[in-house]
């Protein structure tokens, strides 16, 4: 019993945050691993999209579960964001993937002519917002 009401007190973007230090502190060797940390991150996405839509739902005071309702909905979404990632419906962990695959190939550092590019691009969207 004590360790939900422990459970209870640790809320879902402390989980979210200690899940994805975890995936930031890998370094993939190899493009399965690639693969593997990009779904990872999807889902950490993914739950974080899910909860966020569940909040807009007002809560009926009928038929409130409490605490307990709570930390299964957080269960659930949690297994509902590694579904997701698992089925490419949204497209994110191929486009980290393909992302992080160039970075490898180039020794996992960016050169000056794509740090250039940057700068340019950032500062002609800040152009064009301010122009509005």
């Amino acid at each position: 019993m004590g360790e939900i009401n422990a459970l209870s007190n640790v809320s879902v973007n402390d989980m979210n945050a200690e899940r994805l230090k975890q995936v930031n502190q890998k370094t993939p060797q190899d493009s399965e691993e690639v693969k593997k940390l990009s779904k990872e991150f999807e889902s950490i996405f993914m739950e974080i999209v899910l909860k966020s839509m569940r909040e807009t739902v007002d809560k009926s005071k009928f038929i409130d579960g409490g605490n307990g309702e709570q930390i299964f909905q957080s269960m659930l979404d949690t297994e509902y964001a590694k579904n997701l990632a698992n089925q490419d419906m949204t497209g994110l962990s191929s486009s980290i993937e393909g992302h992080l695959t160039r970075l490898m190939e180039g020794g996992g550092k960016i050169d000056e002519v794509q740090k250039s590019a940057g700068r340019a691009k950032y500062n002609k969207q800040i152009l064009n917002n301010e122009e509005r």
